[in-house]
């Protein structure tokens, strides 16, 4: 057993710098990550700060309204195109130990929207965008600009990580994030479509427990949302939205 200890420690520092790196980034050119981005300045000095970024065969316009009504499904807004298991994980089983039970939806795990919402395509600062059962996490509107950036901010969200009975205590999690998307356009009607997040957290013990579930959410939602949104988009400039 002891000479298999300094392999299994490798082992264990490969795929702890494997995940890293995908929760850091994925789809991003260098020069994406390292440029500044509408919204970088809502949270300055961010604790994390990851970026993904996808290709889409659709003119900015077309994906800015799939974009503009995402939220939490169950609120009647379209969701956040993560259908999949991960998403029923979160749904079915986390928020049950981070939520009060009072505060669950009636229509838990609903799919996301496979059409456009007309009545969520106007969006200003200040609108609250909700992502989960009603007086949880939602975020803030703080910057739009139409067809190229939409700024979420978000002070309700890291209160739900830790369970529902460290809820009061000196352990109770907190914090504030931002999602950052940016639309360029591209040659020909496409679209670069990027999302930046940038977050800070606290107490002190959850700043250093914390980051391999936080690089493990960003390297699977981020990539579920874009590919949803790059699904929906370009089935719908085809001709076959519901492929």
């Amino acid at each position: 057993m002891k000479k298999r200890l300094p392999w299994l420690l490798l082992a264990g520092i490969g795929a702890y710098l494997v995940l890293r790196r995908l929760g850091l980034r994925s789809g991003a050119t260098d020069e994406e990550v390292d440029a500044s981005l509408p919204g970088d300045e809502v949270i300055p000095h961010p604790m994390i700060e990851t970026t993904h970024a996808i290709t889409i065969n659709a003119p900015p316009s077309e994906v800015w309204k799939w974009l503009v009504q995402a939220g939490y499904r169950p609120s009647g807004r379209a969701g956040w195109y993560t259908d999949s298991w991960v998403n029923d994980l979160v749904e079915g089983f986390f928020l049950k130990f981070t939520v009060p039970p009072e505060k669950h939806h009636e229509r838990p795990g609903a799919r996301s929207a496979n059409e456009i919402l007309p009545q969520y395509q106007n969006t200003k600062i200040g609108d609250i965008i909700p992502d989960g059962p009603p007086d949880s996490a939602y975020f803030e509107v703080k910057e739009v600009i139409p067809e190229k950036a939409w700024v979420l901010y978000s002070d309700t969200h890291m209160q739900y990580i830790t369970p529902n009975f460290l809820r009061g205590t000196s352990l109770q999690s907190y914090g504030e994030f931002t999602w950052v998307f940016i639309l360029d356009p591209l040659g020909e009607g496409g679209t670069r479509l990027i999302l930046r997040t940038r977050a800070n957290l606290g107490p002190h013990y959850l700043r250093y427990i914390s980051p391999p579930i936080y690089y493990l959410a960003e390297a699977i939602f981020p990539r579920l949302t874009l590919g949803g949104i790059k699904q929906r988009a370009e089935n719908m400039l085809s001709g076959n939205p519901k492929d």
